[in-house]
């Protein structure tokens, strides 16, 4: 079964240790379970823990990251375990949750979006050029990261490396592709600062040497700068899941995985869509 080995009694409440309530949670180890099928092998040796466990333990590593070696001793495992976990169901859960990432994109087809980007740390890699960013003094790498004018996450951008300046990313990563429509004349709007002049979007107006801005470019600023806030607070969101803030330890080649995972589970978790119903 999904949820075999839960705690008896009163049921189990990990919102703290995944982020997610317990509807939500309990719908998302369905959803895995009907993905992968049975869980524990009918002969041979069983699973340390089961699927509901299992799922937490990913939820947990990417909410907390904390590291395979505490996770382990927290859940009675082994280090392995968790890292197989971790191997094998992050790529289900992102499967999984596939659809509420199309419909937060459809929903927001039609609306102004900020774009912005952050650094996710890696700490220095071997055979690895490009990963210092000057501009936040640290090893790591640039995600573009688009949102809402109400804070809400839409969507990431591939990763770069963490050297590269936002407007090069910009393109680079995918985004400026995916929302082209947005930055046209007639199109709703994509704003950023001032970091995407050039880039064909809404920015402020940088002020020239040889004047200060005008009273008309200052209130224009200020409208920019006011909205673009809301982007600032859904990266602060995205960020709260501590695999993207405290140390990305895992190889580089996953991270794009890991941002899809993490992304579909913002969404899940703070806008309502739900693709279990």
């Amino acid at each position: 079964m999904a949820t075999q080995q839960l705690p008896r009694g009163r049921p189990p409440r990990f919102q703290h240790v995944t982020g997610l309530d317990d509807e939500q949670l309990s719908d998302l180890v369905a959803a895995v379970h009907a993905v992968i099928g049975p869980w524990q092998a009918p002969t041979g040796r069983r699973k340390a823990l089961g699927l509901y466990m299992a799922v937490v333990v990913v939820l947990f590593y990417l909410r907390r990251n904390n590291s395979q070696q505490v996770e382990a001793e927290l859940f009675g495992c082994s280090q392995p375990t968790i890292s197989r976990y971790l191997t094998c169901l992050e790529p289900v859960i992102g499967r999984c949750l596939e659809q509420v990432e199309a419909e937060a994109a459809r929903d927001r087809a039609g609306s102004t979006l900020i774009v912005d980007g952050f650094l996710v740390p890696t700490g220095e890699r071997a055979h690895t050029k490009g990963l210092f960013s000057g501009k936040r003094h640290a090893c790591g790498v640039n995600v573009q990261a688009v949102a809402d004018l109400r804070g809400h996450l839409v969507d990431f951008g591939e990763p770069m490396h963490g050297s590269m300046h936002d407007a090069r990313a910009f393109g680079e990563s995918g985004i400026a592709k995916r929302y082209a429509a947005h930055a046209e004349p007639d199109g709703p709007g994509l704003l950023g600062d001032k970091g995407y002049v050039g880039c064909g979007i809404i920015t402020p107006v940088k002020k020239p040497d040889y004047r200060p801005l005008t009273p008309a470019e200052g209130w224009y600023n200020r409208q920019i700068n006011r909205r673009r806030s809301a982007g600032e607070r859904a990266i602060a969101h995205a960020v709260n899941w501590k695999i993207l803030d405290t140390g990305y330890r895992r190889p580089l080649r996953l991270l794009g995985r890991t941002l899809r995972c993490v992304l579909a589970l913002e969404i899940y978790r703070r806008q309502g869509f739900n693709p279990f119903e």
